[in-house]
């Protein structure tokens, strides 16, 4: 079953507590993104420092403003995420650093696979958004054998999303204006809508 989240967290929040606390000031800077998130929830912060180090994410657009959304092929929300944020990244000088993870449905996986695989992984990106059928195969492209380069880099993203806590996507994580930190878990509603959050965006 799909786990859809609404919240949105910064630096500090109570729910992670101490020991979040320090696996992000103590654990994280002696291991590899990769094997701080096998320690399970952490920071913002922490999750923030992981995904920057990530060669895995799909980047689109050249914006100052960077945004980082870690979603599933096969995700409703993920798919409306997308295209409504296709039209604002050159407007709002957004750089959309997308970090496909792979495990909502039996598809998600090899999905991934083939996107983060692709000669061109924005292109097949593109493309698995553009052929997106809600209530039927979800996803446009078509899935790939689960091995190789590419099936690593799936499973260092979903270890990276492991860091937020429950998988939930989308998710977004960003750096605001105040230089907090922000975790948002679902896609942005009103009235805090998407318009807000990128122009929270530092």
């Amino acid at each position: 079953m799909t786990r859809i989240g609404w919240r949105s967290m910064g630096w500090g929040g109570s729910w992670r507590g101490p020991v979040a606390l320090l696996a992000a000031l103590v654990v994280l800077p002696m291991f590899s993104p990769v094997q701080a998130a096998a320690f399970g929830p952490a920071s913002p912060q922490a999750v923030l420092r992981a995904v920057q180090h990530d060669r895995h994410a799909i980047l689109e657009g050249h914006g100052v403003h960077q945004l980082y959304v870690f979603v599933d092929p096969n995700c409703p929300f993920c798919h409306r995420l997308f295209e409504r944020l296709q039209p604002l990244i050159g407007p709002h000088h957004l750089t959309v650093h997308w970090i496909v993870a792979g495990f909502l449905r039996a598809t998600s996986a090899g999905k991934a696979v083939a996107i983060l695989g692709a000669r061109r992984p924005l292109a097949a990106l593109m493309h698995n958004e553009r052929d997106f059928e809600p209530g039927k195969d979800d996803g446009g492209i078509r899935p790939a054998a689960v091995r190789g380069p590419a099936a690593h880099a799936l499973a260092v993203n979903n270890r990276l999303l492991a860091m937020t806590g429950p998988e939930l996507v989308p998710t977004l994580l960003y750096r605001n204006v105040a230089g907090r930190v922000v975790m948002h878990q679902g896609v942005p509603l009103a009235p805090h809508g998407l318009l807000w959050t990128i122009h929270a965006i530092r």
